[in-house]
């Protein structure tokens, strides 16, 4: 069974899942896709969402238009959500 995210890791994930999803340097894809999984973040999050999300910041982290705060922000959450994510995978 994958590790719940905390109810404070779920709000920050939420938070920067909002922050890029108003970054207009960006494409719209990446903008949209960060406002559906904003909405869809809880402390629950399912592995197969986890991914998804994964390869939302990676994508944006590679970004040139994205400040490097909020790109080491991504890069932290793509680790743990990897983690997340990874045990669930077993099989």
């Amino acid at each position: 069974m994958e590790s719940p995210l905390s109810s404070a890791q779920a709000t920050d994930l939420v938070g920067l899942l909002a922050v890029v999803s108003v970054q207009t340097h960006l494409g719209h894809e990446y903008r949209e896709e960060a406002d559906y999984w904003a909405g869809q973040v809880d402390p629950g999050l399912a592995a197969e969402d986890a991914r998804t999300i994964v390869w939302l910041l990676e994508e944006v982290a590679g970004s040139l238009w994205l400040p490097r705060p909020m790109e080491q922000w991504a890069r932290s959450w793509v680790v743990s959500l990897e983690e997340l994510a990874g045990g669930a995978d077993s099989g």
